[in-house]
């Protein structure tokens, strides 16, 4: 092989290594923008769970963001969650859809797709054994001081659904009477609701969640700088 082949092999390999390079950063900004869309689902919620037949329950489902380099995403710790006691919502920017997946107290998973229109998360997932599709639809209402979820099931992939359970309830730290109408602070580092005050040179700034203050707190330059000039 002589040195021109291998110099032209070593150009064709840098350039392909970085247009994936290039084409994984474009698809995390596009995760990144479309998970910030679901911002109003951050936060602890305070739920009363209502299943179709048999005793009623609460739960307190916890979403938040997670951050591990240039990808990110949303966890949900739910520990008293009947149906699934834990979950995260990614984006799939090649399909144009959001992913869910739960795992329930024996640490079986399940995963759904959907989409966000209207306000709402539609996610389903179809059953590889008996055909059934499971729906999970979540919304939040009075301008996000309230959440509501409601699980159903189709039996073997027809007719119609069935209920399982209903949730609904407040945001913690919210008011249903009236809070919803008072300006809140933006997150730093992802635009949402700040609930939690991070400080940097004395100045005090907001973030929404544990994990977007840990990501604050690993960087909080690069964040404060991109903050205050959007809000210049």
């Amino acid at each position: 092989m002589n040195l021109r082949t291998i110099l032209t092999a070593a150009l064709v390999t840098a350039l392909l290594t970085g247009s994936l390079f290039a084409d994984e950063k474009a698809d995390a900004a596009k995760s990144r923008k479309a998970l910030q869309e679901i911002g109003e689902f951050i936060g602890q919620w305070n739920l009363d769970a209502k299943p179709t037949k048999g005793t009623s329950w609460k739960e307190s489902p916890t979403f938040g963001w997670k951050f591990q380099k240039d990808d990110a995403w949303i966890v949900i710790d739910n520990k008293d969650g009947k149906q699934f006691t834990a979950g995260e919502i990614r984006y799939l920017a090649d399909k144009k859809l959001y992913q869910l997946t739960t795992t329930d107290k024996d640490k079986k998973s399940r995963v759904f797709t959907g989409e966000f229109k209207r306000g709402t998360l539609k996610f389903e997932s179809k059953d590889a054994k008996s055909g059934d599709i499971h729906r999970i639809t979540i919304n939040t209402l009075s301008e996000g001081v309230r959440l509501a979820l409601n699980y159903e099931v189709q039996e073997g992939g027809k007719g119609l659904f069935s209920g399982v359970y209903k949730a609904s309830g407040t945001k913690e730290g919210e008011s249903f009477a009236g809070g919803a109408a008072a300006k809140k602070p933006e997150c730093v580092v992802t635009g949402g609701v700040g609930t939690m005050a991070v400080s940097f040179n004395g100045k005090t700034y907001y973030v929404c969640c544990s994990g977007c203050r840990d990501e604050f707190n690993d960087n909080p330059k690069k964040y404060v700088d991109a903050f205050e000039k959007k809000n210049k």
